[in-house]
């Protein structure tokens, strides 16, 4: 190992130190990784980054605005922002430190990253529709087919109703949940900050049914999923594949647009905002901490717009009366 490379884990393992108690080990996990891209890219260019301008900063952005992810296509807006959010922490935190003076990342303008709701969101019959596909898992023909649907089917319960993050989710034990008081609690939500999220009466119903006889069985089948007493037995990352796998099945097989695991909160705002829920409420359902984050879903589509002013403009189309008294 060369000092160079000595230098970087160096720093990226007290920065990563410094900032562990402040994420959630959800969000640890991501700050570690982009982290070390990042780190990765000065080591590559050869930069110390003690010394870096802002210069180096504007060609890292823009090497960024050039990368093409593993399906051959440029970074999404969002992901080039994650990149540069944490540049900006890292150097926020050796000027902290006293290893800089300045940050560099705080001279750049990041590129416009449009406030728009997400297409990951189907109607409330389209989602009431794959709701109930899912909950008929039991007429699967393979014992694998049935156990993989019948996981997806509570999952997809669970999340519909609280709005939890399928990290959130995947945090949690069964000593979070209170089946009889319908609610939840999540130690370590998104930012590191425990939060309690609600169940409807069915949802808490196809819980309370997992967990006394469903999970057992899936754990007695497959002892290697279990991850540490978790609710659903296994990671985030093999939860998601799971879940999205089979939503994109099921989804393809009723013709619905394909969602993802995130497409039940992204979801659940809509249908609450449309069936006129007060938005602060559905700022504390979703966990969001700055009421702007749930305005997001009073950007309806242009659809949605053209249909209310047919519908309740005055000068809507009406038949002409008839002549007859």
């Amino acid at each position: 190992m060369t000092a160079e490379q000595t230098t970087f884990d160096t720093l990226a393992s007290e920065f990563l130190a410094q900032q562990r108690p402040l994420v959630s080990k959800q969000g640890y996990t991501s700050l570690e990784g982009l982290t070390r891209r990042v780190l990765a890219w000065f080591e590559a260019q050869e930069l110390d980054p003690v010394e870096i301008g802002i210069g180096e900063a504007v060609h890292y952005q823009a090497w960024l605005a050039e990368r093409l992810d593993n399906e051959g296509k440029p970074y999404a807006t969002g992901t080039v922002h994650n990149f540069l959010k944490v540049a900006r922490r890292l150097f926020d935190w050796m000027v902290t430190t006293e290893q800089r003076t300045t940050n560099p990342f705080r001279e750049l303008r990041y590129p416009r990253l449009g406030k728009h709701l997400s297409r990951n969101v189907l109607t409330e019959a389209q989602m009431g529709r794959l709701l109930a596909e899912l909950a008929r898992w039991d007429e699967l023909p393979v014992w694998w087919e049935r156990e993989r649907r019948y996981r997806v089917h509570v999952i997809g319960e669970f999340l519909y109703s609280t709005g939890l993050r399928i990290a959130e989710a995947c945090s949690l034990t069964a000593e979070n949940l209170d089946l009889p008081g319908r609610l939840v609690w999540v130690p370590s939500g998104k930012g590191g900050k425990p939060r309690t999220a609600f169940l409807n009466a069915y949802a808490a119903e196809v819980m309370g049914q997992y967990l006394t006889v469903g999970r057992a069985a899936i754990v007695h089948r497959h002892n290697r999923i279990i991850n540490g007493g978790t609710l659903f037995g296994a990671d985030k990352g093999r939860v998601a594949q799971v879940v999205n796998q089979e939503l994109e099945a099921v989804c393809r097989a009723l013709e619905l647009p394909v969602i993802t695991s995130h497409g039940f909160r992204h979801s659940l705002g809509t249908h609450l905002l449309r069936s006129g829920c007060d938005m602060r409420h559905i700022q504390v359902i979703l966990g969001h901490e700055a009421l702007g984050t749930t305005q997001i879903y009073t950007r309806v589509d242009k659809d949605d717009l053209k249909r209310s002013l047919d519908d309740y403009h005055p000068r809507r189309f009406n038949p002409r009366p008839s002549d007859e008294t």
